[in-house]
């Protein structure tokens, strides 16, 4: 992670998600990773408990940020996890801020195997109510149906998921659960033999793009849907490649989005309300 002068932050000591409550802390140390692995056909999905949305209501205060740390987090119930309420990627270059975050949880005993966080420029969060569809947003709607997803991820913005392992485990493991989730998106659509073909391609690149070896209990990924239609991989803080096909950089992003067999409900639903949050005005 990269220095932060002063950055902003708003006192907001515990806010209500749809599933769970996230306390939201001004610690100018927390530290916090993120996990993510795509592999052919995991529709096991990623799934992600609840968390929340912070939005600056009150007389903000400042705090110093340290090398490779952030200074305001929001904290998963489930796993107390700290994410940053703001996100730099982009090799510092740009920040983004958090819309909603929740866990991964597997097997009937829930399990939690990774939290993950959505995160967007304010300026592009801002943007959303030209898109059609978007014009006075309705949460209802975006959790019932992919339409809106569908055409938040259609525009040439950058969207974010920071992914956190909870445990230790292995990039193969992560990788293959991506790549069935992102296979079983590809049956379930109506394709033609050169768009499968193209998926496939796509799909491969990505499992040679993705890092390999061990992986730790709070490292760090973050997968980029960037403005151009590409898939950018980036592990603890370097930039492992993007992935040049727009199917898979949007369909990554739809294995949390879609309310079919989404990666983690808890999560999606926070994602909705934390837009409803920014969207509608509701302080």
């Amino acid at each position: 992670m990269h220095r932060v002068g002063r950055v902003l932050l708003s006192r907001a000591p515990t806010v209500r998600a749809s599933f769970h409550t996230a306390t939201f802390t001004a610690n100018s140390q927390a530290k916090s990773h993120l996990f993510h692995k795509p592999t052919l056909l995991t529709a096991a999905g990623v799934v992600v408990a609840g968390g929340y949305y912070a939005w600056n209501t009150q007389k903000p205060v400042y705090a110093e940020a340290q090398q490779q740390g952030y200074a305001g987090t929001v904290e998963d119930p489930n796993t107390k996890l700290a994410f940053p309420v703001h996100l730099s990627t982009g090799g510092g270059s740009e920040w983004k801020r958090l819309i909603g975050l929740g866990a991964r949880q597997v097997s009937f005993l829930n399990l939690n195997v990774y939290v993950l966080g959505l995160y967007m420029r304010s300026q592009d969060i801002g943007a959303l109510k030209s898109i059609k569809g978007w014009e006075k947003f309705d949460k209802e709607e975006f959790l019932a149906h992919e339409n809106m997803a569908n055409a938040l991820l259609e525009q040439p913005v950058d969207v974010s998921i920071r992914i956190v392992p909870v445990r230790a485990t292995n990039t193969q493991h992560l990788r293959d659960g991506f790549t069935r989730s992102l296979l079983q998106r590809m049956r379930d659509q109506d394709l033609t033999e050169d768009e499968e073909r193209d998926i496939m391609k796509g799909i491969q690149e990505f499992k040679t793009t993705f890092p390999s070896g061990k992986v730790k209990k709070g490292a760090e990924f973050v997968f980029t849907k960037t403005s151009d239609g590409g898939l950018k991989m980036e592990y603890e803080g370097k930039d492992m490649g993007t992935v040049a096909n727009k199917w898979l950089a949007i369909n990554f992003m739809m294995g949390y989005l879609n309310p079919t067999t989404p990666a983690s409900e808890h999560a999606r639903q926070d994602i909705a309300s934390g837009f409803e949050k920014l969207l509608c005005n509701e302080e």
